[in-house]
């Protein structure tokens, strides 16, 4: 695909990232609904520690971070009535993605706030627990983007039709070993986006 670039790096087209770090000025193809941020610790790092019933109690926890691309520490974000709360946390692991956070959770390094889909299978299986639901905040979903102001590229437009097709669509051809094979062939999917 053709270069676009302002703020970000060279040689992509679009991006996928979550809803609240898209410029304005973008075109936007929702990728996912709202979900919530989820403050999840693991039971062994919890057995011993201090219940975490209210933000105050964060002070007293090991809370794992999350660097944004521009090289700062994201805060944790909360929701306390109609207010939205941002609480400045420490802990002994930055990270830069969310998978690395949910990992270190689950080893027991403290607590993580993540993306409430990517938490749910270890939530279910009793490898995490979740805390501070009543504050948790809704992200408004993860969005692919691209720039507005010109004709998007032939391939371009067509993976952006490719995903907004629902899911039940797309899901027989992945499936297919074909369709596999010439996946593999061609080299790893998604080239030209930029991750979270």
């Amino acid at each position: 695909m053709r270069s676009w670039s302002t703020s970000q790096p060279e040689g992509f087209d679009a991006g996928i990232r979550l809803g609240q770090f898209v410029a304005a000025d973008m075109v936007v193809v929702r990728l996912t609904p709202p979900f919530p941020f989820v403050v999840v610790g693991s039971p062994d790092y919890l057995r011993e520690r201090k219940p975490v019933e209210r933000l105050g109690d964060l002070r007293q926890h090991a809370c794992l971070r999350i660097r944004r691309s521009n090289g700062s520490i994201a805060p944790w974000s909360f929701v306390d009535g109609n207010r939205t709360v941002e609480a400045i946390v420490s802990g002994p692991l930055i990270a830069h993605d969310y998978p690395t956070l949910l990992g270190a959770a689950i080893k027991g390094l403290g607590l993580a706030q993540v993306p409430g889909p990517l938490a749910k299978a270890p939530i279910a299986e009793g490898r995490l627990q979740a805390l501070l639901a009543p504050f948790a905040v809704t992200a408004p979903g993860v969005f692919l983007y691209y720039p507005g102001r010109r004709q998007a590229v032939p391939k371009l437009r067509a993976f952006i039709e490719y995903v907004k097709k629902p899911i039940s669509d797309v899901a027989p051809s992945i499936r297919s070993p074909r369709v596999r094979a010439e996946r593999t062939a061609r080299g790893p999917a998604g080239r030209g986006l930029l991750p979270l």
